[in-house]
């Protein structure tokens, strides 16, 4: 586990203390760390459905496609462990 010192300004710092003395330094600091790693996926996530959108016209999702995918999943997994195809 890892300690880091940081400075902060008076007013800055009295709400960390409130907040720390009410939850729990470690508690505190962890939950605000969490919510930004879910901030952070959250724009990742709609940076690529973005790019999904603008990529153009879709193709309509079927019982055959994903009858592919789980074919061509099989395929490379066989190659991977070394097996005939």
């Amino acid at each position: 586990m890892q300690t880091i010192s940081i400075n902060l300004p008076d007013t800055l710092g009295d709400f960390v203390h409130r907040q720390s003395a009410e939850h729990g330094v470690d508690e505190y600091f962890e939950r605000i760390l969490r919510e930004q790693q879910r901030e952070q996926a959250r724009d990742r996530l709609e940076a690529e459905l973005i790019k999904g959108i603008e990529s153009g016209p879709g193709e309509p999702i079927t019982p055959e496609f994903w009858q592919e995918v789980r074919e061509e999943g099989r395929r490379r997994l066989a190659l991977k462990r070394g097996e005939n195809v």
